[in-house]
């Protein structure tokens, strides 16, 4: 459960007594890979902690076209924005990359706690700045940059990314097609076996 225990530590410092109410009421739950954990359309009653694997949000563009949106790794925590703040408009699905097991915990019984407890009413408030803020700031960097220097950001600061995810799924996720990051990888002369 130390995956779990990081992310929780990494939005707002709780109170061991506030971190007991959610590490209680946890559940352990396991996919395969290929796996759907999130599906589109779909009401999510979860967060999930990931303890161990990868994932992927994607939605199917009016092309039909898959395009990946979030890679989710362990200390993560996966969701749906639909559930957890109560918008319906959000299609996407959550994918497995890897076998991986999850802590799950109802966003239900979370939504209760921040109404009693104010550090948990924090830590809430500290979890949906900080996913608001990333997706934002990673929207306009993506927008305003070249591929190969976001590229080169991506599978520089995250192993994960560079390690673990298909390159397919790279280029979807930059926008581009994998041929492009094909050849931005023969450019660069790193190993395309991924």
């Amino acid at each position: 459960m130390e995956n779990v225990l990081a992310a929780i530590d990494s939005y707002y410092s709780l109170s061991k007594e506030s971190k007991s109410l959610i590490l209680d009421k946890l559940e352990p739950f396991s996919l395969k890979k290929g796996e759907v954990l999130l599906e589109e359309l779909r009401y999510g009653e979860y967060l999930f902690f990931i303890e161990k694997g990868a994932v992927k949000n994607h939605y199917i563009d009016g092309n039909g076209d898959k395009k990946v949106v979030w890679f989710g790794f362990e200390g993560d925590i996966s969701f749906s924005l639909n559930a957890y703040i109560n918008m319906h408009y959000f299609h996407e699905t959550t994918q497995l990359l890897e076998d991986s097991l999850f802590y799950r915990i109802k966003i239900k019984y979370m939504r209760s706690l921040y109404e009693k407890h104010c550090d948990l009413a924090n830590w809430g408030r500290c979890f949906m700045e900080y996913n608001f803020t990333r997706t934002i700031k990673e929207m306009d960097e993506y927008k305003s940059r070249p591929t190969k220097d976001v590229y080169l950001d991506l599978i520089n600061n995250n192993s994960n990314i560079r390690n673990r995810v298909p390159l397919k799924d790279i280029a979807s996720y930059l926008g581009v097609s994998p041929v492009t990051i094909s050849r931005l990888r023969k450019e660069l002369g790193l190993n395309t076996k991924i």
